[in-house]
C-alpha cells in the first residue's frame, strides 16, 4: 500500500534525537543505507553529531510544512532555509539538491513507518483470530490513518514516488511489510486459503486503503465518510470469503 493520506496538521520539530525521534529514526536509515543509495546520493553530507542530527530534522520538517501548504511545488532550498532557520550554505551541506531533500523526507517516512508496522504485528501477533472482521479492519487500518493525519505531506510525497521522472523512489520494502500484515489479517479469518490466494487478498486490501487515501486528497467527499466506507467494504470483502 502506498500510504497517501489525509489531514492539515504541522508536523511539530523534534528537540531531541533518541531512538523513536524523528531524529533518531532517521539517524538508524542511515546507518542501514545500502550501498547502492549510498551511491544515489554521493554528495548528500550525513549528519554525525546530536546537532546534525536535530538540524537535519528541522529542515525535514520544514519541508513537509511546506509540501503540506503548497503542494510540492512549493518546496524550494532557499524557502526551505528560510523556514528551518537553517542558512542556504548548511542546507547545501546536507541536501545537495531539492531531489536529495524530498527523497530524505520520504525516507524519514519509510523509517517511521516500518516502525509502525512492526508495532502493528507486535501488539496483534496471536490474537487477529480472536477478533471480528470488523475490529481486524479496524487494527490494521487505524493506525496509518492516524499517522496520514499527523503527516498530510505524505500525500503528495507518495503520488511524487510514482511519476517516473521524480527523484523519489517507491518504498518497495515498506509495501512488502504493509502487506505482510495485510496477510495475517486475511490468513485469520480462516477458510483455508492457499497462500497465494491469502497474498491475492491481502493485495486486494491494500489497494483498497491506497484508493481512499487518493480519494480524500481530492476532498470531495469528507475523509471521515472514506475512512468508514472503506472500512465497511474490507470487512464485507473478507466475510465474503468466509466458510460456510
Amino acid at each position: 500500500m502506498t500510504l497517501a493520506g489525509v489531514g492539515t496538521v504541522r508536523i511539530a520539530r523534534s528537540t531531541r534525537a533518541g531512538p523513536g525521534s524523528a531524529a533518531g529514526r532517521f539517524r538508524s536509515y542511515l546507518r542501514c543505507m545500502s550501498e547502492g543509495d549510498a551511491r544515489r546520493d554521493e554528495g548528500r553530507r550525513q549528519p554525525r553529531q546530536e546537532r546534525g542530527l536535530r538540524r537535519v530534522d528541522a529542515i525535514l520538517d520544514a519541508t513537509a510544512a511546506l509540501i503540506a501548504e503548497e503542494g510540492i511545488a512549493g518546496v524550494t532550498m532557499h524557502r526551505v532555509a528560510r523556514r528551518s532557520g537553517t542558512t542556504t550554505g548548511s542546507m547545501y551541506h546536507f541536501f545537495p539538491d531539492r531531489d536529495a531533500l524530498l527523497r530524505g523526507l520520504a525516507e524519514r517516512h519509510g523509517a517511521a513507518l516500518r516502525e509502525l508496522v512492526t508495532r502493528v504485528e507486535r501488539e496483534n501477533a496471536g490474537t487477529w483470530a480472536r477478533l471480528t472482521t470488523d475490529q481486524a479492519v479496524g487494527c490494521f487500518l487505524e493506525p496509518f490513518q492516524s499517522y496520514l493525519d499527523r503527516h498530510p505531506d505524505l500525500v503528495p510525497l507518495s503520488r511524487l514516488a510514482r511519476a517516473a521522472e521524480s527523484g523519489v523512489e517507491h518504498d518497495a520494502e515498506l509495501s512488502r511489510l504493509i502487506v505482510g500484515l495485510a496477510e495475517a489479517v486475511v490468513a485469520s479469518r480462516g477458510g483455508g486459503a492457499a497462500p497465494a490466494e491469502v497474498t491475492s487478498r491481502a493485495v486486494t486490501m491494500t489497494a483498497m486503503a491506497e484508493g481512499m487515501a487518493s480519494a480524500a486528497a481530492r476532498g470531495s467527499v469528507p475523509p471521515k465518510t472514506l475512512r468508514r466506507e472503506l472500512r465497511r467494504a474490507i470487512v464485507a470483502y473478507l466475510d465474503s470469503y468466509a466458510p460456510g
